[in-house]
């Protein structure tokens, strides 16, 4: 049935019932304002991307109920914001943590000293990315280690793009979690900006 591609009403009433095209659509017609919002604040073309790409998967995920928003660009603007200051403050707190590392070990330690620790510090993310099921520690290879984007690894294994979203969310989420448990907050800091 022919709808008109600029209501984002029909677009969403689509998007609840899991229609991919209303998803496509949507993510065209508002990508580049959101990006060009966070590139503004964070300054980074790889961060802005990945802000869109995390309110987008904010968008699926919450797909069942946005059809009763009023006004879904206001709505997104505000998930937009609400991610770009939530960037600005990790950021902030992990200017905080390695400033405060350097002060607390820098005066006692030697650079063999750092040698260990930052083995330490790699072989616990290597922990981390091996516990993954077997696609999320793939594709989070293909995209970190690899550099790949996620049209690439969605073209090099055969699956839709959302799909490498949601297993890089789910895979990050996973690794955060497990640094966590076994590093304690500081090492989380610190190998947040060592290697993500």
């Amino acid at each position: 049935m022919p709808f008109n591609i600029s209501d984002d009403t029909a677009l969403l009433s689509l998007l609840a019932q899991d229609d991919e095209t209303a998803f496509q659509i949507l993510f065209d017609k508002y990508r580049g304002k959101i990006f060009s919002v966070a590139y503004v604040y964070v300054k980074s073309s790889s961060v802005a991307e990945e802000i869109v790409q995390d309110v987008f998967l904010k968008v699926w995920f919450q797909r069942k109920d946005l059809h009763n928003i009023k006004n879904f660009k206001s709505w997104l603007y505000t998930v937009s914001k609400n991610y770009i200051i939530n960037y600005l403050e990790k950021l902030a707190n992990e200017l905080k943590a390695r400033r405060l590392y350097s002060e607390l070990h820098m005066v006692s330690e030697d650079n063999c000293d750092f040698k260990v620790r930052d083995n330490q510090y790699t072989q616990l993310l290597t922990d981390a990315i091996q516990q993954l099921p077997a696609q999320q520690q793939k594709i989070y290879t293909m995209a970190k280690q690899g550099e790949l984007s996620y049209e690439s690894i969605a073209t090099k294994l055969n699956i839709s793009r959302l799909t490498v979203k949601t297993h890089m969310a789910r895979a990050l989420e996973s690794i955060r979690s497990y640094i966590k448990a076994h590093g304690g907050a500081l090492m989380l800091a610190i190998l947040m900006s060592k290697f993500f």
